[in-house]
């Protein structure tokens, strides 16, 4: 079911119902204890994850990606943590969390949880002077990989689009401008040298490069 992305983390993925694409979810783990993020649901998930270790938490990057999270906490009882997101011009996260019927959650920010140090990434508005474009959080597994849910995607020729959670769920993906130049920040700042999507594919070893020279 797994996929390895390196010594600790792990994907899967499953069709998204609603366009041509996968959804990938990433498991950090160790020797005891798994952390799930942004999880597709898909059969037998809580049976493999079981045997990784105890799992200890589900994170989600952005309320756009609460897929699985609902049915896998009253599964198992395993709290949930919901990025301190704003209202924005994509995502109302109290509409969000009403609709999913999630009531039982945790809200994280900027500090480290779990080993992983959260970074948020915001965008400016295009359609309201009053709420960013987006607004969502990229999750850094020292030292090296950037998990993030919506803000960019890899390509197969080893470049990124990086788009809000609007973007669409067909090829071809067009990437805003103003999201590349924050995230961008945010990768620079992290030091994170590899990309771990949750759409399209993976970047390994080039980010920094990717980011400085605006290939994308």
């Amino acid at each position: 079911m797994f996929e390895p992305v390196s010594r600790n983390i792990l994907r899967w993925g499953t069709p998204d119902p609603e366009g041509d694409w996968i959804m990938y979810g990433h498991i950090v783990h160790d020797e005891q204890k798994s952390i799930m993020i942004d999880p597709p649901l898909v059969p037998g998930l809580i049976e493999s994850t079981a045997r990784l270790g105890k799992l200890e938490a589900i994170i989600l990057t952005t309320l756009d990606h609460t897929r699985g999270a609902k049915y896998l906490n009253e599964r198992t009882g395993v709290p949930i943590f919901i990025p301190d997101q704003v209202k924005s011009a994509c995502v109302d996260p109290e509409a969000v969390l009403e609709q999913k019927g999630i009531r039982e959650y945790q809200k994280y920010s900027d500090k480290v949880l779990f080993g992983l140090k959260p970074y948020r990434v915001t965008a400016e508005s295009k359609s309201a002077a009053d709420k960013p474009w987006m607004d969502e959080f990229a999750l850094l597994v020292p030292q090296e990989y950037l998990i993030v849910g919506d803000v960019a995607i890899g390509t197969p020729d080893g470049n990124i689009i990086t788009a809000p959670e609007w973007f669409p769920h067909n090829p071809p993906y067009p990437g805003l401008p103003s999201v590349f130049r924050e995230f961008s920040k945010i990768v620079l700042n992290s030091g994170a040298t590899s990309l771990l999507a949750s759409h399209g594919s993976n970047i390994y070893g080039r980010l920094q490069e990717i980011v400085r020279t605006g290939k994308h």
